[in-house]
């Protein structure tokens, strides 16, 4: 999401079954986008990380992955952070996803998640986190001119926007 040419690239990691990934996509993303992805400073990596033993977690990156192929990862996405709560103790995460999807946009998703290349790119996304050292999300990254840094997820929103600010 964003200008590829942005100076600066932020890579967030998540798992769609982690309490602090919701709270940064929540509490985050919307500033994030709005003060610096729209206006060309940042470029926007959204990536997925579900954890090892965390299934239904995978299955959810899985199915964003398949909605995006059409243009709905940002639905998609929301309804599993919002509903976090439920599919975790219901199971029922498939569900979740197509509360944010139409009918007919749900039977594309079913027919996308089944793509080795859907499945390919969730391993290439932890395969990067890995590479990274990630060891629990949501692994946060910006990229300044060559350089990747890593940030505490667990900080205010407002110390993050003034690291941002200072790299220039």
């Amino acid at each position: 999401m964003g200008s590829p040419a942005a100076p600066i690239a932020v890579e967030i990691f998540s798992d769609y079954g982690c309490l602090h990934c919701r709270n940064v996509h929540e509490q985050w993303l919307g500033p994030l986008i709005r003060d610096y992805v729209k206006p060309g400073k940042v470029r926007l990596l959204l990536r997925e990380y579900p954890l090892p033993g965390h299934d239904a977690a995978r299955k959810g990156s899985e199915y964003a992955c398949a909605a995006d192929r059409i243009g709905k990862y940002g639905p998609v996405t929301d309804a599993l952070f919002r509903e976090q709560e439920n599919w975790l103790a219901s199971g029922k995460i498939v569900e979740t996803v197509m509360s944010a999807l139409s009918a007919s946009e749900a039977a594309q998703v079913k027919t996308l998640v089944k793509d080795p290349t859907v499945l390919a790119r969730v391993a290439q996304d932890v395969s990067a986190g890995d590479k990274l050292k990630i060891h629990m999300t949501p692994g946060i990254f910006v990229t300044f001119k060559g350089k990747t840094y890593p940030v505490d997820a667990q900080s205010e929103y407002s110390l993050f926007a003034r690291l941002l600010d200072c790299l220039k």
